[in-house]
């Protein structure tokens, strides 16, 4: 199933405009169809695994917000 920019950042808990900018900078594959931007349910998913494992560094000293 193909999902809209808009369903995509609602899924992901993000905004539209970061949304586009993954998109953009190819990090999350899309397709153009006419005016349309989408993206597959699958390209989504294997975007999230490939992300699942990255560790975040946090520098000493500093609070985190999560």
């Amino acid at each position: 199933m193909l999902l809209t920019v808009k369903e995509v950042s609602q899924r992901l808990k993000i905004s539209v405009s970061l949304t586009y900018a993954l998109v953009a900078r190819g990090e999350l594959p899309s397709y153009q169809i006419g005016s349309c931007r989408r993206v597959s349910e699958d390209d989504l998913a294997r975007f999230l695994d490939e992300r699942r494992d990255e560790s975040v560094q946090i520098p000493t000293g500093q609070r985190r917000h999560f």
